[in-house]
């Protein structure tokens, strides 16, 4: 029979719950008897060992804030025997103490219910008692009436009762003190969940992250439940997901302990597999599948798969071609390869708060299905339970979740766009035995873009790159050059399609044309309008381009300029055009679903961007018959013919301000040639970049029928 394994759990009921369940389920005993209750703080779980080990004895006026529910006299008859392991959580930074004995903020405001049923006298005490203004604190209580009718103990109590925050040094000596002290213990975090605005709570967020560096520095073991939280799915976790976000539901606290006790307390060999590990183990499975090839030319359903809606380049390339793909079931030609099932999208996120549901009502228009991944309902995989517990969360939510829902809806075409939606669902689709996974790769690959670098990516394409029924595909020639040098692919590995645009329409609200015409009065001087269509962000520099701008300015005085869009560079981008002395010339926009009416009041556009895939905006500017400026960042150079629909910067780390004037001079004191250039540009996008060209081709790739295009000429870069 197998010896039965002693654990102590110290902390709130969070952890002490599921653990009070897990011997009639798990060989452990618990061992709990001389625990007097809940703690939240590492300085009350330091004061629960020091109490375990006979170190600590609490003054019976302080008992109610400490352990009102506990017997004390029945405690102080036990003895503890020391455990195989303990878990102590860590949840909250507010330290109350009266002299040397810390006490616990929802026993003392129960305790003095009638003092802090005020909540202004509630903050003006917490204000005041904080150890370092006593004398300011007695005056307040002597005013109080409820601090009088205290009795003269209760009143003692509250004089003394201080408040303060943990900070990492405090933290760090608790936790050296609990390491020296316990022969075997894990730190536990409480669980980073996101509000109903999608964003963590500031100071759980702050408080985790504490946690975490001072065990790290201490190199002690730590378990973060917000991971699992999130692969089990926020909603299923949180018993109240939509208040305070702090008790787990029983379901989830027993995956808790399950997790807890396959990893610290009966750990197998497999223990010491990475996230990334894992994906490729498990990825390696599917290197010998045989997937079902289709003896139709046609397509038999198609799931679109990506991070959200956002207004981003990607999303809305994504959009477009399944608007279409839906569109063209109704069109019935037995010489092209068309969709005969269904067309869904699935998504990470539509929060509305960060616009990650920008173009989700286009799919609505066209009747298209759109599911988030976390919504959908869970189901058992067939993956070794080995290898699941240690895939990342995002995958491991998608195993659970995407995978039952694609084995139902069969679609013959799993397409899967950028980086993360590969991370997060490529393995669900394989186990649901989609036959064709097409990956869209989408820009530079992460090795290039540091900030976007995940350690799982390598490995998870490698590993995909070797499995059968899965294709890569770029939207530029660059960017296929440059995954297939980052993963040593074959020139021929990465099909390239490029970006479909829409017919632009120059259609504004009422809003927009009151805008632009108030702008326009207060340039009526201006003879050439330049203009940009971009996220504020760092990559596509938007403090360069303005500062390209007010030296254009100076170069062409009857100048303005017009920039479309938003991100968190948009304010200093804002305060940094008042710096320059440009700011009346210039009209910020913000975001737009009408690109196409801001395009119509451009004369040229320029882009500064750092790293790009395709940029759209290039190809929808040449389709307003608007000259383009570009960097040549990733495929810049293929969205447009450099010196006859536009002009390309040389180099593109260090744009030179002195061939950028030669350009933006030309294109504003040569009309004749910026109309030619206009005209040219129109054509060469319509014919280039035309959905009724890309489609076929993107219908081909999907299919498993498109040639491989021959190699693009590269464009030197700097």
């Amino acid at each position: 029979m197998r010896e039965l394994t002693r654990i102590t759990a110290i902390g709130s009921c969070r952890i002490c719950t599921p653990f009070k369940a897990a011997p009639s389920t798990h060989p452990v005993i618990n061992n709990t008897d001389r625990i007097y209750g809940y703690t939240h703080t590492s300085a009350e779980a330091l004061q629960q060992i020091r109490f375990l080990q006979g170190e600590f004895t609490p003054r019976a006026e302080i008992l109610p804030l400490l352990m009102p529910n506990t017997d004390m006299d029945a405690l102080a008859g036990l003895t503890h025997p020391t455990s195989d392991i303990y878990f102590v959580e860590l949840s909250s930074t507010k330290l109350l103490r009266i002299a040397d004995t810390h006490v616990q903020l929802n026993y003392v405001t129960r305790h003095f219910a009638d003092f802090f049923a005020d909540k202004q006298r509630t903050l003006d005490f917490w204000r005041i008692a904080d150890g370092t203004q006593e004398k300011a604190k007695q005056a307040f209580l002597k005013e109080q009436e409820t601090f009088q009718i205290l009795s003269m103990s209760d009143q003692d109590l509250l004089r003394n009762l201080t408040r303060t925050l943990s900070t990492p040094e405090s933290l760090t000596r608790d936790l050296t003190d609990m390491r020296d002290r316990l022969p075997n213990v894990v730190f536990i975090t409480h669980c980073n969940a996101l509000t109903t605005n999608n964003a963590p709570i500031a100071s759980r967020a702050a408080y985790i992250a504490m946690v975490e560096g001072v065990a790290q520095s201490l190199n002690l073991p730590l378990f973060n439940p917000t991971p699992s939280m999130q692969a089990f799915g926020q909603a299923a976790a949180m018993s109240d997901a939509q208040t305070s976000l702090a008790h787990y539901s029983e379901d989830f606290g027993n995956f808790l302990f399950d997790g807890l006790f396959e990893n610290y307390i009966a750990p197998k060999p497999a223990r010491s597999l990475t996230p990334s590990a894992a994906l490729s183990q498990a990825l390696q499975q599917f290197q010998h599948r045989s997937p079902v090839a289709s003896i139709s030319p046609h397509i038999g359903g198609v799931a679109f798969i990506t991070g959200s809606l956002g207004a981003g380049g990607a999303e809305r390339q994504m959009t477009r071609l399944a608007v279409e793909m839906k569109r063209s079931q109704s069109i019935s030609d037995p010489d092209q390869i068309g969709i005969t099932g269904p067309v869904e999208v699935f998504v990470s996120t539509l929060s509305p708060e960060r616009g990650r549901d920008f173009f989700l009502p286009k799919l609505q228009d066209a009747d298209i299905p759109v599911s988030i991944i976390s919504e959908l309902p869970a189901g058992a995989s067939t993956l070794p339970e080995n290898l699941l517990r240690f895939l990342p969360p995002q995958t491991l939510e998608a195993v659970r979740r995407l995978t039952p829902h694609l084995s139902a809806m069969r679609p013959e075409v799993a397409y899967i766009w950028q980086d993360g939606a590969v991370l997060g669902t490529a393995l669900a689709a394989l186990a649901a035995n989609i036959p064709h996974i097409v990956i869209s790769l989408r820009g530079m690959p992460p090795d290039l873009r540091p900030e976007m670098m995940k350690n799982e990516y390598f490995d998870m394409y490698i590993a995909l790159s070797k499995i059968p029924g899965v294709t890569f595909s770029a939207n530029t020639h660059a960017g296929a050059d440059a995954y297939a040098r980052w993963l040593s692919l074959s020139d021929d590995a990465i099909h390239v399609v490029h970006n479909a645009a829409d017919a632009i329409s120059s259609d504004g609200t009422d809003l927009e044309r009151k805008r632009w015409d108030k702008f326009a009065k207060s340039t009526a001087d201006a003879d050439f309008t330049f203009g940009a269509v971009f996220r504020f962000d760092q990559n596509k520099r938007p403090h360069m381009w303005l500062e390209f701008a007010a030296a254009a300015m100076v170069a062409h005085p009857c100048s303005r300029f017009i920039l479309v869009g938003d991100g968190t560079l948009l304010s200093t981008a804002q305060s940094y055009a008042e710096e320059l002395g440009i700011a009346h010339r210039c009209l910020f926009v913000g975001k737009s679903r009408n690109v196409g009416y801001w395009l119509s009041k451009m004369d040229a556009l320029g882009l500064t961007s750092r790293l790009e895939g395709l940029p759209n905006v290039l190809i929808e500017a040449q389709l307003s018959g608007i000259p383009v400026i570009s960097t040549p960042a990733g495929g810049a150079a293929e969205a447009f013919i450099p010196n006859q629909t536009g002009f390309l910067l040389g180099s593109t780390e260090q744009p030179q301000l002195a061939q950028f004037l030669g350009y933006f001079l030309t294109l504003a004191t040569n009309k004749k040639q910026r109309e030619t250039m206009g005209k040219s540009a129109a054509v060469f996008a319509a014919k280039t970049f035309a959905m009724d060209s890309i489609l076929p081709k993107t219908l081909h790739l999907l299919s498993g029928t498109a040639p491989v295009e021959p190699a693009h000429k590269s464009v030197a870069r700097a």
